[in-house]
């Protein structure tokens, strides 16, 4: 069986590689869709599992929050590069700078994505249990749930997500400015 840690950093690499292959500029808008989208969904979590799906089963509420997360990751990828390949070539940035500065962009989009959807299964209990159960006490991927996004950037279930609100109004300066 594999750790979840290791399939976050795989995924995170995988999502490297994509991001290498789509630009530095692709990335950056799809960063600020994936952040704006954690937070609002850990901005509204009391009001979604205390209030609306309070009596629903903790797998439903799971494939729930997994389900919008994943649909607003899907959107964040399906913008288009608002500077032309021309555009590019006038900036003086060659493709090796664009790739690696995407692959970045794509490390941490990769990583924002499975953190994320772990820390659903985590708030959740694991409910995918015996397909993916919780990580056992001092093992690497238990050790690793104090890494999750959410975790970092909201503080947890019980946080206040100031510095996630950081990171949104952050990111929106720099889509501005830079694309």
């Amino acid at each position: 069986m594999i750790q979840l840690s290791a399939m976050m950093w795989t995924l995170a690499t995988f999502f490297a590689f994509i991001g290498f292959l789509r630009g530095w500029n692709r990335e950056l808008v799809s960063t600020a869709g994936l952040i704006l989208g954690l937070f609002a969904l850990f901005q509204f979590d009391s009001l979604l599992r205390g209030t609306l799906l309070a009596t629903v089963p903790r797998d439903q509420v799971f494939l729930v929050q997994a389900g919008i997360f994943v649909a607003i990751a899907f959107f964040a990828y399906q913008t288009r590069s608002v500077t032309t390949p021309d555009v590019r070539r006038q900036s003086g940035r060659d493709n090796l700078q664009e790739g690696v500065l995407g692959g970045l962009l794509g490390f941490l989009n990769g990583y924002l994505v499975w953190g994320s959807l772990w820390y659903f299964m985590d708030i959740n209990e694991y409910p995918l249990a015996p397909y993916i159960i919780a990580p056992a006490p001092g093992s690497p991927s238990d050790q690793a749930r104090s890494l999750l996004p959410l975790v970092i950037l909201g503080g947890g279930p019980t946080g206040t997500g100031d510095l996630l609100a950081v990171a949104v109004i952050i990111l929106f300066v720099i889509v501005l400015v830079l694309i």
